[in-house]
């Protein structure tokens, strides 16, 4: 079986700030035709910050979703900037924290079905405060929490964490304590 689909027909919806959305006329593997609603986004990244045996989230109002909620910090990769960069300057900008040891994790699609971005995950170590941090984002207004392994397990099975890129986040730190032990 071939897993494609033609594009036939593209008309773009809306181009915005963060997003653009597209509907696409299809022709599926079988002959028939579909309709597919893309929405376009630039590629993020994730940072999971472990310091003194705790991970580092940030507590941000989220619209979307109508609350604040937990996540490793994150944002967006600017047009021709290093994914590792990004990080980088995501981590100094919402945590006032830099990292001395970093490594990438994984990239993942966040929603496939109708959504292009892509999160590029790295963790830090070694993490310092910043002698001159950058400004946070005008629109961004962020607490920091710091939870043990034990804690944010919890916070995850209460529902209290339901972000998936810091799922993923706890869930590769919780593998690499089972591989240290």
């Amino acid at each position: 079986m071939t897993f494609n689909e033609e594009t036939l027909n593209k008309e773009t919806l809306y181009t915005g700030k963060l997003i653009n959305l597209e509907r696409h006329e299809v022709r599926l593997y079988d002959g028939n035709h579909s309709i597919r609603e893309i929405v376009h986004h630039a590629p993020g990244v994730g940072i999971q910050v472990i310091k003194d045996h705790k991970i580092i989230l940030v507590k941000q109002y989220r619209k979307a979703v109508e609350e604040a909620i937990l996540e490793v910090p994150a944002g967006l990769v600017e047009p021709e900037e290093d994914f590792l960069a990004a990080a980088k300057r995501e981590l100094a900008e919402e945590t006032q924290l830099q990292g001395a040891k970093w490594k990438t994790l994984n990239h993942f699609y966040v929603s496939p079905g109708f959504l292009d971005e892509e999160i590029h995950m790295f963790s830090c170590r070694e993490v310092t405060q910043l002698d001159n941090p950058p400004a946070q984002d005008d629109d961004e207004h962020v607490e920091l929490v710091e939870l043990s392994l034990a804690a944010a397990q919890q916070a995850v099975k209460d529902g209290l964490i339901r972000d998936m890129k810091t799922i993923y986040a706890i869930n590769q730190w919780e593998i690499e304590e089972l591989r240290n032990e």
